[in-house]
């Protein structure tokens, strides 16, 4: 009797062995926080905005707005063709808010790494990367093959902690422009005919060599933007610009008309 309720015991555990299996397959795996594109808001409606000068050569162009502050130099327009719906703004207000934006948005895409190659400069040529957050000392691009950014949805960052250089010809092919972003603790180079994609945040300079295109923006924080006979494009990217000047209040007192004056009497009469 014992045994047979042993082997009955045995059996039902070998029969429930599938089911502990496939509990232990349908868990769920833990994964990476999402990367996370910043709202640029001021800075929003900008495909260029640099600190202290702008300089172009040749004919440049560009969907957006183009800032400089707290510097005012811009120079090489035209040439150079700023929009539309784009204009120039050389240290005014809404240049000055753009850039607080532009420093909160370094800030924001410093988000924790997905893949960090460490102390190394990265050369992502022939790299195929999906979404997510990217890091390294600094960031290099060979001229061939492209770095291939995998599918049309999702987020997109490269942090390096110093300097982002691409070779001449090189390449960045895929992704949603919109939201790739490249940050830089010091300067981005694009090499000339570079063919890149996203947005460049640069602590220090942004410089577009000769012929380099870029679907996105150049914004650098306390350096300069240089251009050169460059095609800068990403108007689906530009957000309406929120930037604004001083806000001027009028108060209007109101007038209460004065109260009539008291009747005259007439003057007494005396008879004699």
């Amino acid at each position: 009797m014992n045994t047979t309720l042993g082997t009955r015991a045995f059996r039902s555990l070998l029969l429930s062995l599938p089911l502990l299996t496939a509990s232990v397959v349908v868990m769920p795996v833990p994964t990476a926080n999402a990367a996370t594109s910043p709202t640029l808001g001021a800075a929003g409606s900008y495909s260029v905005l640099g600190h202290t000068t702008v300089t172009n050569t040749g004919p440049t162009t560009m969907p957006g707005d183009l800032g400089v502050s707290s510097g005012s130099a811009v120079t090489g327009f035209p040439p150079g063709v700023v929009g539309p719906p784009g204009t120039i703004h050389a240290a005014d207000v809404n240049a000055a808010d753009a850039q607080l934006a532009n420093t909160a948005a370094f800030g924001f895409i410093d988000q924790g790494c997905t893949l960090d190659y460490g102390a190394v400069t990265k050369d992502l040529a022939g790299s195929s990367l999906g979404p997510g957050v990217y890091c390294a000392d600094a960031f290099a691009l060979a001229a061939s093959p492209p770095l291939t950014l995998l599918g049309t949805s999702g987020v997109w960052i490269f942090k390096s902690r110093a300097d982002i250089n691409t070779s001449s010809a090189s390449s960045v092919v895929g992704g949603d422009p919109c939201n790739v972003w490249w940050r830089a603790v010091s300067s981005v180079t694009l090499g000339t005919t570079t063919s890149f994609e996203g947005n460049i945040l640069a602590s220090t300079s942004v410089t577009l060599d000769t012929g380099a295109t870029l679907n996105g923006r150049a914004l650098a924080q306390t350096g300069q933007v240089g251009l050169d006979s460059n095609k800068i494009t990403g108007s689906t990217c530009l957000t309406p610009n929120t930037g604004g000047g001083p806000t001027t209040t009028t108060t209007t007192t109101p007038v209460t008309a004065a109260a009539p004056p008291p009747p005259v009497s007439a003057p007494p009469r005396f008879t004699g």
